[in-house]
């Protein structure tokens, strides 16, 4: 979807290039940094308030259990993967086994989650420098908006690898959090259980865990793919959900039932003004740069696969988020979980269907790469796919 190509240079080396620079064949460690990298994001600083909402054991249940699942997406996306001779995106691959109609249905979905991703950086940019500088969030959001634009505009061609040592200071700074809040950890905090809000949390998690696009990227840059393929999702998945959980609880340690939506931005008050000023600084930047990578990636898209001109491209780029932004829409939480819990969701079902139709009509067979119990993995998730998407739209009327 985003103009991947392969080139041969010396007739020995396969190199991929990605946004203007180019990336070596990669081994298994490399290829679960490069997942993990393609789903631990700002959604993370998100993921404590919702979970606020329903508890620390219901909200671990939560963490596991989308976790576990959505590995489990990721390893019938592999297979997909491996299943199919040509190296394709999620929109070519819908095209290829749904038809002309799957690709024009997961174009609408990944675009409008890729929109709303922009949204929600906007805000919770907005609300980050809000709380560093002071004054009105919305005021920030639309100056952090105005400088954004003129890198979308002008591009940047290597930016994308900035989202990988991103990811690395994200991971940093997440252990840097939790390991501070551990002296100021209430035990009170981690007793408590709500049922009133029991499905509040999905959408949230949900858009933590998604990372389809980087398990795309991963299986056409890992040597021997069958063998390190499969390894590569299972260790990634794994660790982000240990990193999920320890996070969340370390944060609802300390803060409790008054757990801010963007999680640093409470955290200060509790720990300590150094501790604010640092948790916060680094949110914006981590929104920011996110924002950055995310705009100039559906640019790119507009421009080389539909052949949009490239300023038309970075101004519808630039001017639909915006258009939401202004319509209202200016809550992190609640943006999050229209993207997760609706669009994503119905991307999810159909890369499901994608599934069934590449085991019969894929273009090779996929060796040590099969799934077992695969009825029991797909039925789960379609219930909670359909149950998250029914409710994340409820909750719009």
């Amino acid at each position: 979807m985003f103009g991947y190509k392969y080139k041969r240079l010396d007739g020995a080396v396969e190199i991929k290039q990605h946004f203007g620079f180019f990336k070596e064949k990669i081994g298994l460690f490399e290829g679960v940094a490069f997942i993990i990298s393609g789903t631990i994001g700002a959604g993370i600083l998100g993921l404590p308030y919702a979970i606020s909402k329903v508890g620390p054991m219901v909200g671990v249940l939560y963490i596991l259990t989308v976790g576990l699942l959505m590995m489990g997406m990721n390893l019938m996306l592999g297979e997909i993967l491996v299943r199919t001779k040509n190296n394709l995106q999620i929109v070519g691959l819908a095209h290829k086994y749904l038809g002309i109609w799957g690709r024009i249905f997961m174009t609408v979905m990944m675009y409008s989650s890729m929109v709303g991703i922009l949204v929600v950086y906007i805000i919770g940019e907005g609300e980050a420098l809000a709380a560093l500088l002071g004054g009105s969030s919305v005021t920030w959001s639309l100056l952090f908006f105005a400088v954004a634009v003129v890198f979308i505009f002008r591009g940047l061609k290597s930016f994308k690898i900035f989202d990988f040592f991103l990811t690395v200071g994200i991971l940093l700074v997440v252990s840097f959090i939790t390991l501070a809040c551990a002296p100021h950890i209430k035990l009170s905090n981690l007793h408590y259980t709500s049922f009133a809000n029991l499905l509040f949390p999905y959408g949230v998690v949900l858009f933590s865990f998604a990372s389809s696009g980087a398990v795309v990227e991963a299986h056409g840059i890992l040597k021997n793919s069958e063998v390190n393929f499969k390894r590569a999702i299972i260790i990634a998945g794994t660790i982000c959900i240990v990193i999920y959980t320890l996070f969340a609880l370390a944060v609802l340690g300390v803060t409790g039932l008054q757990t801010s939506e963007i999680a640093t931005l409470g955290l200060g008050n509790n720990v300590s003004r150094g501790f604010f000023i640092f948790g916060n600084l680094f949110a914006a930047l981590a929104m920011g740069t996110s924002f950055l990578v995310g705009g100039l990636s559906l640019k790119h898209s507009l421009n080389w696969d539909y052949k949009i001109p490239r300023h038309l491209a970075a101004a519808l780029v630039c001017l639909v988020p915006l258009v939401i932004f202004m319509l209202g829409l200016r809550q992190f939480i609640a943006a999050i979980d229209i993207v997760g819990g609706v669009f994503m969701s119905l991307e999810m079902l159909i890369i499901i269907l994608i599934y069934w139709r590449a085991k019969r009509l894929g273009d090779i067979e996929p060796g040590k790469y099969q799934l077992d119990n695969v009825y029991l993995l797909a039925g789960a998730l379609i219930l909670m796919f359909v149950v998250g998407a029914m409710y994340s739209v409820a909750k719009l009327f």
